[in-house]
């Protein structure tokens, strides 16, 4: 059970991204249905043996009362009574026992259920989030203090709608963290983003409409396709196009199973440039308009990453790919 929250909870931030929460409930409720089996076996091994146990005390009790009966018939009552006695009180005692481990068990319960009763209330949505994507993201007086003492400061920056940008930079330089901050996955020190509709009014943008690749793409314990499409089949009619885009086509056909491969997470059996590529169809077949790609080919080569580059900058999406083994050819395809 808790290697599959690890699993899935590993990327909660995509399937937040994805409104793919439902995904999430139906493979941990299925994980716990089977926790919950498995409880079920237990407790009938233990009412198993409590009842052989229970058995085997009946038997001693029995030969107990022979033996008692036998003290009695040989004058000896005083031994026998106090033999009777306390066998009594042994399973007097043992069924107290029994009754306050019981009554706890069902007041501890029913705790649990009040607090998971109020943890489950329902959520409001704020009525200031908006549920488009901006059309400008601005940055002012930008900067991140660490708890190291290192800090980052950002230049007023502005990415326009549809606009393809290309950052490049030494390692540590902050470009990551740029998206992380956009992302709201990080709270600047000081400074702020905007982000502006159309019009340049300023809104609280719907995060689902902001594709974001990590360098460490996130994939879940399941087939290709609905990692492509995050379990929304409303979107299968678009993988296949997708799947071209990004030159997944020929990865595809090394599996017996095709796109309905299931992808193990153990054993990892796809390589590091299949996973970029389904997390770069993903993003395409989600029309995200505007995607954040942070190392996005780093393990594809050269002449795939040129394919699927021309492909994804001929979108209408606001585009800023992170990347440091570019070539000049590369480049000149970026804003």
């Amino acid at each position: 059970y808790l290697n599959t929250l690890n699993d899935w909870l590993a990327g909660l931030e995509q399937l937040r991204q994805f409104a793919a929460g439902a995904k999430l409930f139906s493979v941990s409720k299925l994980a716990s249905k089977k926790l919950e089996d498995a409880n079920v076996k237990q407790t009938t091994y233990t009412k198993l043996l409590n009842a052989i146990t229970g058995i085997a005390s009946a038997i001693f009790g029995l030969i107990i009362f022979l033996l008692s009966g036998f003290l009695v018939k040989n004058g000896l009552l005083e031994i026998s009574a106090l033999l009777i006695v306390g066998n009594f009180r042994f399973y007097l005692n043992q069924a107290i026992n029994q009754i306050s481990n019981a009554r706890g068990h069902m007041k501890g319960i029913k705790k649990l259920v009040t607090e998971i009763d109020k943890s489950a209330e329902p959520v409001h949505s704020s009525s200031k989030d908006s549920s488009i994507a901006p059309a400008i993201i601005k940055t002012k007086s930008l900067g991140l203090k660490f708890s190291n003492g290192e800090s980052l400061t950002y230049p007023d920056l502005q990415i326009k709608e549809g606009e393809k940008i290309l950052l490049t930079g030494d390692s540590g330089a902050g470009k990551s963290t740029l998206f992380k901050l956009i992302l709201g996955e990080l709270k600047p020190s000081s400074g702020k983003i905007i982000f502006e509709d159309k019009n340049g009014n300023q809104i609280v943008p719907d995060l689902r409409k902001i594709g974001y690749l990590p360098q460490d793409p996130v994939v879940f314990p399941a087939s290709i396709l609905d990692n492509i499409t995050m379990f929304n089949d409303k979107l299968d009619n678009k993988v296949a196009e997708a799947v071209k885009e990004v030159n997944l086509s020929a990865d595809l056909k090394k599996f017996d199973e095709g796109i309905d491969k299931k992808l193990n997470l153990d054993k990892l059996n796809i390589s590091g440039g299949q996973r970029q590529k389904i997390v770069l169809a993903r993003a395409k077949v989600h029309d995200s308009d505007i995607i954040l790609i942070d190392e996005g080919t780093s393990a594809i080569d050269q002449k795939a990453t040129m394919d699927i580059l021309n492909n994804l900058l001929k979108s209408k999406a606001t585009i800023v790919f992170i990347a440091h083994n570019f070539n000049k050819k590369m480049h000149d395809l970026f804003d």
